[in-house]
């Protein structure tokens, strides 16, 4: 991921300036994709998942705990006083087959998919950010473009007004104009209304509020990948793409999960060791003290004993786990293969992509819109001249806009193909 240079706090403080300041520092594409990858919550979730792996992989280290038997029998209560026991017995299983060193596999195994499937997120992430921007900024330049559109008909349309009451041009020019003014303020609301919802739509993704976000602002071009070629990007896509380090970390999993269910078949043993009391006294016999008193005769036996318990089971009671395990690892090496096969076309169609959105614009910056708003100008005075019709002028005003409208969706074009292309190499492009 991106180094960005500004910390969350800062943009932050960006963002409340702008709405305080009446939109004077709209925050860059940059800066929203900083705060989105701090403040989106299903990315926050992702990390999470992170955690939690690490302390799956920390219990997998985990040895079997011993444990202590203690145990007390007395003979008094079913009327057999004096018959005393006492037994302690210490049991410590040892596992068999290095099952610890294989969960200890799969959890390594598991925290490189809960990373990777994070970087996938936050990759995704970024791409929303810059397409849902692109989005707004085309809308917003949409709305802003019919807007001065908007006002120049209805002054044109006020003085048409002025001329046909005045004798000195048709009621039916008054009326066409009126019929295309209506047409370009209904398009224009229309506009508007995507402005706002995919304004709306970006602060969702953001996490951000109508207050922090008002608008965004132009973000600088980002420079042409010209350099690199295909194959290249390709070459970067199969090394680096999240998506793909995770699958290859699943197949890891699915691999350590199939040893560990073979190692399953393998029993475990359990040592013990045991020391044990019996008291009794017998009834009836005495003996005498050394200061001569008589005491009961008590005949305490210590013993000390050692044994290893060994569970029988055939191999076969585990081969339900195993042949799941078996096609759990097949499974993830198959959408591995399908992963890496997937990816250079993923690239080559972004690319391909890419390249029809740069030719597109480099159309429109050689000089269209300009020599579009000059041919209305002309056809204008022609109009004013007696050379032409109303109509020619309306169509040809309307051709203008469709232009204008055109490069917007050019321009957003290209910055969606480059932030596709982001995506599908997995890295940001210089």
């Amino acid at each position: 991921m991106r180094k960005w240079s500004m910390s969350v706090a800062s943009v932050l403080c960006v963002l409340s300036a702008t709405a305080a300041a009446g939109q004077s520092r709209p925050p860059t594409v940059d800066e929203l994709v900083q705060v989105a990858l701090e403040r989106n919550r299903d990315l926050l979730a992702a990390r999470e998942r992170v955690a939690e792996a690490q302390g799956l992989l920390r219990r997998a280290g985990v040895r079997p705990s011993p444990t202590l038997d203690v145990d007390y029998g007395a003979g008094g209560p079913l009327g057999s006083p004096g018959t005393d026991e006492l037994a302690l017995r210490y049991a410590q299983p040892i596992e068999l087959g290095g099952k610890r060193g294989k969960r200890q596999a799969i959890g390594l195994s598991g925290v490189a998919v809960a990373e990777a499937e994070f970087a996938a997120r936050a990759r995704q992430l970024v791409f929303d950010v810059k397409t849902r921007a692109a989005e707004a900024r085309a809308a917003h330049a949409k709305s802003a473009a019919l807007a001065e559109v908007v006002t120049a008909g209805r002054e044109a349309l006020r003085l048409t007004r002025a001329r046909v009451a005045e004798g000195d041009a048709a009621a039916l020019e008054g009326q066409l104009l009126a019929v295309e003014f209506a047409r370009m303020e209904a398009q224009h609301a229309t506009y508007r209304g995507r402005a706002t919802a995919a304004l709306a739509d970006l602060r969702r993704i953001v996490g951000l509020d109508a207050a922090e976000l008002p608008s965004v602002g132009p973000d600088p071009e980002l420079p042409a990948p010209a350099s690199l070629a295909l194959s290249d990007l390709t070459a970067r896509a199969l090394k680096i793409r999240s998506d793909l380090g995770a699958a290859r970390a699943v197949e890891r999993q699915s691999t350590a999960e199939l040893e560990l269910a073979r190692a399953e078949g393998v029993p475990d043993l359990t040592a013990s060791a045991t020391y044990t009391q019996d008291s009794d006294t017998t009834d009836g016999l005495f003996a005498v003290t050394s200061s001569g008193q008589p005491a009961p005769i008590v005949d305490n036996d210590k013993r000390i004993s050692v044994g290893v318990s060994i569970p029988l089971f055939w191999r076969g009671r585990n081969r339900g786990n195993t042949d799941a395990a078996m096609a759990r690892a097949t499974s993830a090496r198959l959408h591995r293969e399908y992963l890496e096969s997937a990816v250079p076309r993923d690239v080559e169609a972004a690319y391909a992509r890419w390249t029809a959105a740069r030719d597109t614009v480099s159309v429109f910056r050689q000089g269209v819109i300009d020599q579009a708003d000059q041919n209305l100008v002309v056809m204008r005075e022609a109009y004013t001249l007696g050379q032409l019709r109303l109509l020619d002028v309306l169509n040809e005003q309307r051709r203008l806009i469709e232009t204008r409208l055109a490069h917007i969706d050019a321009e957003t074009e290209l910055a969606q193909a480059a932030a596709d292309l982001e995506r599908a190499v997995g890295m940001d492009l210089p």
